[in-house]
């Protein structure tokens, strides 16, 4: 049996991190910044759980948060 998980899409840009949880059909938009990483983080801890994110890739801009988001122990991949 899969266990159920939390799916979030997030669209990495420069400036702005735009996702879409599937599970919950929560939109958020964060800043593509350290902060902004730190709060996303904070936002999935309140997620049913695991939590599995796709990023849509915009020119190497996705790297730093993937790398984040591995580190905290989320799923994570592009």
């Amino acid at each position: 049996m899969i266990p159920a998980a939390a799916v979030i899409g997030i669209d990495v840009s420069r400036d702005w991190l735009d996702g879409f949880c599937a599970t919950s059909g929560r939109r958020l938009r964060l800043p593509n910044t350290t902060a902004g990483h730190v709060q996303l983080l904070t936002q999935l801890q309140d997620l049913f759980q695991p939590v599995r994110v796709g990023l849509e890739a915009t020119g190497g801009q996705e790297w730093v948060l993937w790398s984040t988001l591995v580190a905290a122990g989320v799923e994570a991949g592009r």
